[in-house]
């Protein structure tokens, strides 16, 4: 039995081979070396640039007040309902440290809430941390995460 002939002769477009010579490739080779080192160079040299020291003139960034945030809800049809004010959850009324008493301050690191049983002050970064963003130091004492080192 026969093969059937192909149906879609009218659409094949043949492959065409470019022949590259020595001197194209060479060329292009060369040209990626020196994208590659000015690429390397610009990395090193960010590397190597100071980022600047906040200063006292830079104006201190104040977030925005919690009444103006509102709630939306997802409608039957899809579309967003606006509700009014936001809803406020009783922890964020009253944070609760995981101790279970009033929390004072969070975590500088993580943003736990922390009583003042729980919290852990830092001598050296002047910042107040939890038991889960220490570790021990050399001489056996609590060392936050940002003084670590």
């Amino acid at each position: 039995m026969a093969k059937r002939s192909n149906p879609f002769t009218d659409d094949f477009v043949p492959q065409s081979k470019v022949h590259i010579g020595a001197k194209q490739f060479n060329n292009n080779e060369d040209r990626l070396k020196k994208v590659y080192e000015k690429t390397l160079d610009l990395l090193f040299k960010g590397a190597n640039k100071q980022c600047p020291i906040e200063s006292s003139e830079t104006p201190n960034i104040v977030p925005e007040c919690k009444e103006r945030m509102k709630q939306l809800f997802i409608g039957k049809d899809g579309s967003l309902i606006h509700s009014g004010t936001m809803l406020q959850s009783a922890s964020l009324a009253s944070p609760e440290c995981a101790c279970g008493s009033a929390a004072d301050v969070p975590c500088s690191y993580c943003d736990k809430a922390l009583c003042a049983d729980c919290r852990q002050y830092c001598v050296c970064c002047d910042k107040y941390y939890c038991s889960f963003c220490s570790f021990m130091g050399s001489e056996g004492s609590k060392v936050c995460v940002s003084c670590y080192g």
